[in-house]
């Protein structure tokens, strides 16, 4: 019985670790290839994502760095309240593909709303298509919304 829940529970840690350094190392190959180019990076911002569709609703509350590239938003994502990595989401009405980046999604609008920026947006095509709505806390960071909208 022991070995069982001792097993199980390895499992979950080292899993987890592997996810996490798996995604640490994504985070930064996608900060290298940006290298020579201008953008702006700005750590540890607090982030909340609301997504609905025919399939269910998701409320996650997590930490993210923000990169800003010309009309390209990245979030980094980290998980609270241990700052496990995970996936690299862009959020871009373009058509450029960057590497590293593990799901790409176009928005409808973006405004700040209180000290935050507010994306709305959705996704994906028919069954697995919903919306998502993206608040990202700036307001204990220098810099100007206004820059991105």
């Amino acid at each position: 019985m022991y070995f069982i829940i001792g097993g199980m529970l390895c499992f979950f840690v080292f899993g987890n670790l592997g996810i996490h350094l798996y995604f640490k190392k994504k985070h930064q190959q996608f900060l290298e290839s940006l290298k020579g180019k201008e953008f702006i990076w700005i750590k540890s911002i607090n982030m909340e994502m609301e997504s609905s569709g025919k399939l269910g609703y998701r409320y996650q509350f997590n930490k993210a760095d923000v990169v800003i590239l010309d009309d390209e938003i990245f979030l980094l994502i980290f998980n609270k309240p241990i700052r496990q990595a995970q996936p690299i989401l862009q959020i871009s009405n373009t058509h450029n593909i960057f590497p590293y980046v593990s799901k790409k999604i176009a928005f409808d609008s973006k405004f700040i709303e209180k000290g935050k920026l507010k994306i709305k947006g959705s996704f994906g095509v028919g069954l697995t298509s919903g919306k998502y709505t993206v608040f990202l806390n700036f307001n204990n960071k220098d810099f100007d919304l206004n820059s991105i909208l």
